[in-house]
């Protein structure tokens, strides 16, 4: 097995109960089972402390309320202080773990509002930022330069509201309602001069027309068009006002490649033609 740890101890075996701290984070590691076929842990009485274990790669083993559950990578399972512990790893699994030690007086109360509690194992996705995460907790605790500990807490807390947020996303469908949209948004914003296809981009992006577009409109206030001919007019103004571009290059600028239709969708949109506005605005961007 090779294994990656460090400790606020001598090593990470020591526990304790810290009732004077909100958050003390006390050991973190990771491993890979190498060689050995099966790596075990059995603790009849438990830790002191509460212990996360996050899978980031193959699946691991472990008992829960008397059962024992094979878990993915991309899980997270926690043991409460004076919970026995049981779990393992197999070879042929392709096991890779995180795993993390702490205690508190503020550590249920952290736990519940981050979503973290009380059940036991929880679907936190594969992220690279937990291993950033977890990596930073190891360093700080191996090297101990000043203020070690404060840091390794803060790192901590951080990583329980990453994982916090992934659950949140996955379960929330209004998330991913505004994640979808918010997409669509930066796309046209970014290439407003490009011709758009509301039933293109739904079908790229595994949804129905009518169900992006009457998101998109529910989000936005407007429907998909109406918001990337928003874009484009505003564009617009920006430049008769600030530019010497003629008409026909504004428009094609903005993704009209027609200087007469630029000019009669300018005019619906503002009120004037785009030499109107031009005249009162000139030199006032």
């Amino acid at each position: 097995m090779m294994m990656n740890s460090g400790s606020l101890y001598n090593n990470s075996d020591i526990d304790i109960a810290d009732h004077d701290h909100p958050l003390t984070v006390t050991s973190c590691g990771h491993y890979t089972l190498v060689k050995k076929e099966i790596f075990s842990t059995f603790r009849p009485k438990g830790r002191r402390d509460y212990q996360l274990l996050y899978i980031i790669k193959g699946t691991a083993y472990f008992e829960i309320d008397g059962n024992m559950h094979p878990v993915r990578e991309g899980n997270i399972v926690i043991y409460y202080p004076n919970e026995p512990q049981r779990y393992y790893y197999k070879l042929c699994d392709s096991p890779e773990i995180y795993w993390l030690h702490f205690t508190g007086n503020n550590v249920m109360e952290i736990l519940l509002d981050k979503g973290l509690a009380p059940e036991k194992i929880f679907y936190v996705q594969v992220k690279n930022d937990y291993g950033i995460m977890f990596r930073n907790i190891i360093q700080e605790l191996q090297l101990k330069r000043k203020n070690f500990e404060e840091l390794a807490n803060t790192y901590g807390s951080e990583l329980f509201i990453l994982m916090s947020r992934s659950i949140f996303e996955k379960e929330n469908k209004l998330y991913l309602r505004n994640k979808q949209v918010e997409q669509a948004v930066k796309l046209l914003e970014s290439r407003f001069n490009q011709p758009f296809s509301v039933s293109a981009y739904a079908t790229k992006s595994n949804m129905s027309v009518c169900w992006f577009t009457r998101m998109f409109h529910k989000q936005v206030g407007v429907s998909p068009q109406q918001y990337l001919t928003n874009v484009r007019i505003n564009k617009a103004k920006e430049l008769l006002s600030s530019s010497s571009y003629n008409i026909g290059e504004i428009g094609d600028i903005v993704g009209y490649q027609n200087a007469l239709y630029f000019s009669r969708v300018f005019k619906k949109q503002t009120g004037l033609s785009p030499t109107e506005y031009r005249k009162l605005n000139r030199g006032k961007a």
